[in-house]
């Protein structure tokens, strides 16, 4: 059986384009423009030499293999035109000049958020043990920052204080904090961090469809850690993302035999890049 290699370099076309613009979504623009027009190009040299043929010119290329390759650079072009238009279309949605704005002049803000993990320890600056403060993983859906409010839709990274007696606020769930934002770099699965600088409250409880499925991660974690040895604390990080069982000498020892990919452990990597920890 032989193996089809046609798709191969539109694939790869896709992906590079994907990687670089993620990376550089602010010529995002530019580049899908340029590509749609190469693609249109492609397709109309293809239509003028299927007429010319038709018709009998006779300075037609006739050349099979000249309109294989032209084929084939019309499909690298359209998919990266299309990852191109997409990332152009998403990056002002990610992130919005309020947002850039805030992050950029360091001004205090008050956000409303929606939470999409569970709130864990997080590191101290010095040393390997607990700051006393949590984070997680939110959707930024309103900011006011100097007097104007404006709904945004922008995935962050927060930083706030532990909540009082122990239990954290749940997936879904809408908070109001106020705290200052500090952008991250390009690429990043969140747009910005956000230490908050007074104790979040509450704004919503979450909705039907997602308050079952906290009910069932946490008995799920409570029978998890109630297994006796390292995995029964291991066990949620496994197998639902919850690491707040994890203790700092277990997750020292995951790292140290390069196992913390496992577990949600690997979280750290968005604050690792930006210098927060070790």
């Amino acid at each position: 059986m032989s193996l089809d290699l046609r798709l191969a370099l539109p694939a790869l076309a896709v992906w590079l384009t994907a990687g670089l613009l993620i990376g550089a979504p602010t010529v995002a623009g530019a580049v899908a423009v340029t590509l749609w027009l190469v693609a249109g190009g492609c397709i109309g040299v293809l239509m003028i030499s299927r007429l010319a043929r038709r018709i009998e010119w006779p300075t037609a290329p006739r050349s099979r293999r000249w309109q294989t390759a032209c084929a084939s650079v019309l499909l690298c072009c359209a998919g990266a035109a299309l990852v191109a238009t997409a990332v152009a279309a998403w990056a002002p949605v990610r992130l919005p000049p309020e947002v850039r704005d805030a992050a950029g002049s360091h001004a205090p803000v008050t956000a409303t958020l929606t939470i999409w993990s569970v709130p864990v320890a997080a590191k101290a600056f010095i040393g390997s043990g607990t700051s006393g403060r949590v984070r997680y993983k939110a959707t930024l859906t309103q900011i006011d920052s100097r007097g104007t409010t404006a709904h945004v839709s922008s995935p962050v990274v927060v930083f706030g204080e532990a909540a009082r007696g122990g239990t954290e606020p749940e997936i879904g769930s809408i908070l109001q904090v106020r705290g200052t934002l500090r952008m991250t770099e390009p690429g990043d699965a969140a747009v910005a961090l956000l230490f908050a600088t007074e104790t979040a409250h509450g704004v919503a409880a979450p909705p039907w469809w997602l308050q079952w499925a906290n009910e069932l991660r946490a008995k799920f974690a409570t029978a998890a850690t109630s297994l006796a040895g390292d995995g029964g604390d291991l066990l949620p990080g496994l197998a639902i993302g919850d690491t707040s069982a994890v203790s700092p000498t277990l997750d020292a020892a995951m790292k140290t035999s390069s196992l913390s990919h496992l577990t949600a452990v690997s979280e750290d990597a968005v604050i690792n890049r930006d210098g927060l920890n070790e």
